[in-house]
């Protein structure tokens, strides 16, 4: 008797759960408003990468600069050269002007760019750079960055996460 009164409780919650769970779907309002969210963009060529001479050494000296498509890009870009048959990464930033130095090892190489002025992203890369021992190699690569804000409807399930996101 006493299960038959325990399973008797446990179907009534379950019941009234149910109830509650529709009535509250039928009568439920939402709350709908428009989101701003602003998103970064950055984009670019490589538009040389010249070998300027050939010396005996192991290593790829590369030089270059960064620069917009109407001024330098400045100080702040990071280029990461990851080797792809190992990962490994070699990495240096952009002067005041634009320009970068480093030192790498032959093979084949992924370049990503990072603009510090959004943070770390948006990124640029460049797939398949082949590098060759002793090369001392110029990249100039133009980029361009802009930012933009876009609007999205969000709806609110309730009023309180509504209220909280229009007092801000």
């Amino acid at each position: 008797m006493k299960k038959y009164i325990q399973n008797k409780k446990i179907l009534l919650i379950t019941y009234s759960l149910v109830l509650f769970s529709f009535y509250s779907c039928i009568t439920g309002k939402t709350y709908s408003a428009k989101i701003a969210k602003f998103q970064p963009s950055f984009w670019g060529e490589i538009k040389e990468n010249i070998v300027k001479e050939v010396t005996d050494t192991t290593v790829v000296f590369i030089n270059g600069k960064v620069t917009d498509y109407n001024r330098p890009a400045g100080e702040g870009v990071e280029l990461i050269f990851t080797k792809k048959e190992n990962n490994k990464k070699f990495k240096t930033v952009t002067d005041s002007i634009g320009n970068f130095e480093i030192e790498v090892v032959k093979g084949s190489y992924e370049l990503q760019l990072i603009p510090y002025i959004y943070g770390r992203t948006p990124t640029l890369t460049f797939e398949n750079l082949n590098f060759k021992s002793g090369e001392k190699r110029e990249l100039i690569i133009y980029t361009e960055s802009n930012y933009e804000t876009i609007a999205k409807d969000t709806i609110f399930e309730n009023k309180k996460a509504y209220k909280k996101y229009t007092e801000r």
